[in-house]
C-alpha cells in the first residue's frame, strides 16, 4: 500500500494549465512518485504525494524530491512547502 501526504506549495502565483503540468512532470522525472488529488488555486498549488508501494514514506523524503524538482525546474518561484 502507498501512504500518501499532502503537499502544499505556496507561490507568488502561477498559471493554472502551468501548474497541472508542473506536476504531471513531477510524477513523470520520479517514477516511483504517485501524485494524485490536485488542486490549483490562485497562489496554492497541492496535492497528495507517496512513492509505489511504500507504507513507511516520511516527509522529509517527499520534500527532498520537490525541492530538488524545483531547482530544475524553476517554473514558479515557492513562498512556503508543507508536507504531512
Amino acid at each position: 500500500m502507498t501512504k500518501m501526504l499532502n503537499v502544499n506549495i505556496d507561490t507568488n502565483g502561477i498559471d493554472q494549465q502551468e501548474a497541472q503540468d508542473w506536476t504531471s512532470e513531477l510524477a513523470n522525472v520520479y517514477a516511483d512518485m504517485e501524485i494524485e488529488d490536485v488542486n490549483i488555486s490562485g497562489n496554492k498549488i497541492s496535492f497528495k504525494a507517496g512513492f509505489s508501494g511504500m507504507d513507511d514514506t516520511e516527509p522529509d523524503d517527499i520534500q527532498m524530491k520537490i525541492e530538488e524538482y524545483i531547482s530544475m525546474n524553476e517554473a514558479f518561484q515557492v513562498k512556503n512547502l508543507s508536507i504531512k
